[in-house]
């Protein structure tokens, strides 16, 4: 088949009319017209947007012996620039409901903490356990909205050269501020440890030093988790089958971490309410991220 028959039967594959595939390639009518009968030929950068659309390669489309894998095309799933946005807005939203949660949740040890030895430290662990509930009623909701989603992300996807180079783009203005943002919640976590030792030292208040720390973990978290999605939302884009590759070890590591973290806070909770360790008894969280470290650095080797 020569170039006119195999756009014609692309197009025609796809249900498109000769006025809708002329409106995607930003041509007349009429030019997609002497395609398909061959009296003429798009140029090079019209047949790179044909073979995004129709998910073929160049090479199939100009050499007439080339044979089209069917394959190739249910493999890949073509993302036009409406599609990005509503894909970018969602992880957006998603990276801020999940920072937001998990934040929350660190946030709240806060009222057992203040409330202890008084006659309302019932009633800190009472609004810690409904943080946490609201929390998690929160990630159950934002769970299942991402299901369509989360099928995406498993997938090959496609899009014409001009989307990708502008997300190129904007991956890079996205990395320049990604390290010092990352290098700020390290600073904050620092800070606030070099607050627990003076406090501890000079007051001393356990209760004052606890409680700056698991703020200063908060605000941090907030900032690591959002930054986090939003770098793997630019990768799965610009990096897709890399990304694809790396997700499975990715996916094994936010597990593990979604059973250390509770459990961390859960020892922490006992300690503080049986034993009024609250602190020091904080140093179960640094400690929990490094024994699963270096738990999943182990599984990564297998």
């Amino acid at each position: 088949m020569n170039f006119g028959i195999k756009l014609q039967q692309l197009r025609k594959e796809k249900g498109l009319s000769q006025e809708a595939l002329a409106e995607k390639l930003n041509v007349s009518r009429q030019a997609v017209s002497k395609w398909e009968t061959g009296d003429g030929y798009p140029e090079m950068d019209k047949i790179i947007l044909i073979s995004d659309l129709f998910q073929v390669s160049i090479d199939y489309l100009m050499r007439d012996n080339q044979e089209h894998h069917v394959e190739d095309a249910t493999q890949k799933y073509f993302m036009n620039k409406q599609r990005i946005e509503d894909y970018m807005k969602f992880k957006k939203q998603f990276g801020i409901r999940i920072a937001l949660g998990v934040s929350s949740i660190v946030l709240s040890l806060n009222l057992p903490i203040y409330l202890s030895d008084t006659r309302y430290d019932m009633l800190g662990t009472a609004g810690f356990l409904l943080v946490v509930g609201f929390a998690v009623m929160i990630f159950i909701i934002t769970g299942i909205s991402t299901e369509s989603y989360s099928e995406l992300e498993h997938k090959e996807i496609n899009m014409s050269y001009n989307d990708l180079q502008d997300l190129q783009n904007k991956y890079m203005k996205f990395k320049s501020k990604f390290g010092m943002l990352i290098a700020l919640g390290v600073f904050i976590i620092i800070a606030s440890l070099v607050g627990v030792v003076l406090i501890t030292q000079y007051l001393p208040n356990g209760k004052l030093a606890s409680i700056l720390f698991m703020t200063c973990v908060s605000i941090s978290l907030v900032i690591f988790i959002y930054q986090g999605i939003c770098d793997g939302m630019y990768k799965f884009l610009t990096q897709n089958k890399k990304y694809i590759n790396e997700q499975g070890k990715q996916e094994k590591k936010g597990d593990l971490y979604a059973v250390t973290m509770p459990l961390a806070a859960m020892v922490y909770l006992i300690m503080g309410l049986t034993m009024n360790w609250w602190h020091p008894g904080w140093i179960v969280f640094p400690i929990t991220v490094f024994l699963t470290e270096g738990i999943q650095y182990f599984m990564n080797k297998e």
